[in-house]
């Protein structure tokens, strides 16, 4: 037992030494980011995850350790519809014989009368061997679908009601998490296969746009039954496309 615990003191102050290397990252941009352009960056840090047991912080600056082997979630904070491109998780392993185990997971709830909750594992991995200060880079490509799984049309292979980023951890301050980079962008839902509009068939190169316009309600087009795709918009137009589209809302002053 003692020479147990030396030994972990002397991998604890050798963890300390390189602390210069374990320096805090900035965070991400907000998930609230609007744009369908690649490169939303968003950071989720050890701090955010919570679990059965409890950890602290070590003496690198964010770097988090078990004081009991247990299990660490923290949610995935993305919209209905956002595009995951890929995750990195930041970890420290300074141990020959314990691991890190890090991924991320789908869970849902059926909404009938006998519920079934229950989760599914998408990615992850367990390191290996004592590496030090490591990275791990998992991509995804995955459209985040927060849709009920009990309707018609929608299965639980299809939707989830959250995913989450789990950690699992030894007992060992010579492993050690930091947290996920998350990668993901927005995207305009994919065109439906009949068309809203009698002047905007499924051919017309605006198609998939003007079909997301009217299906989130921003614009029911110009009457009769007809969208009016080449009409000049008025600034009175413009103004009530914009705060439906980003659901402009303040409080009073």
């Amino acid at each position: 037992m003692r020479a147990r615990i030396a030994a972990r003191l002397i991998g604890f102050v050798a963890f300390s030494a390189v602390a210069a290397l374990g320096a805090a990252q900035p965070a991400g941009s907000a998930p609230d980011g609007f744009g369908t352009t690649d490169g939303n960056d968003l950071w989720i840090p050890a701090s955010s995850f919570t679990g059965n047991a409890a950890w602290v912080e070590g003496p690198v600056f964010g770097y988090f350790y078990a004081t009991a082997a247990g299990a660490f979630h923290a949610v995935l904070p993305l919209p209905q519809g956002a595009y995951l491109d890929s995750w990195t998780a930041l970890y420290y392993d300074g141990s020959a014989s314990d691991d890190i185990s890090v991924g991320f997971s789908k869970w849902y709830d059926d909404t009938t009368a006998s519920p079934a909750p229950g989760n599914a594992g998408l990615s992850g991995f367990t390191s290996s061997g004592s590496v030090g200060f490591a990275s791990y880079e998992q991509t995804e490509g995955r459209t985040i679908d927060l849709r009920e799984p009990s309707g018609p049309s929608v299965t639980r292979a299809e939707a989830a009601d959250f995913y989450t980023f789990y950690v699992l951890l030894p007992d060992d301050p010579l492993v050690a998490f930091k947290g996920i980079r998350v990668f993901w962008h927005r995207q305009v839902s994919p065109a439906p296969a009949t068309a809203t509009f009698n002047d905007v068939p499924t051919t017309d190169t605006a198609f998939q746009y003007i079909e997301a316009l009217a299906a989130s309600g921003i614009t029911a087009g110009c009457g009769g039954g007809n969208y009016c795709p080449d009409t000049p918009l008025t600034r009175r137009q413009m103004a009530v496309f914009l705060a439906k589209a980003l659901g402009l809302h303040w409080p009073p002053f």
